[in-house]
């Protein structure tokens, strides 16, 4: 199991990774950095990345579907 997930943190490629996947859908959806929606976005991304979606295709389709995991 990843370390990460077990403590919270995240490496630097990950990050790196997170970020460009937000921006890239902040951008697609046509998202104000700063907003309220981009801000559940980043959460909904977090979120799911912290579940063990990690392939940015499966990230998109389970926010395509609205598909929130459970806490």
């Amino acid at each position: 199991m990843n370390p990460a997930i077990l403590t919270n943190t995240f490496e630097p490629s990950e990050l790196a990774f997170l970020q460009r996947f937000f921006d890239h859908l902040c951008a697609e959806r046509g998202l104000p950095g700063g907003s309220l929606a981009a801000n559940d976005l980043a959460a909904q991304i977090i979120q799911l990345y912290q579940q063990g979606v990690r392939d940015e295709r499966d990230l998109q389709i389970q926010l395509d579907c609205g598909a929130m995991p459970k806490n």
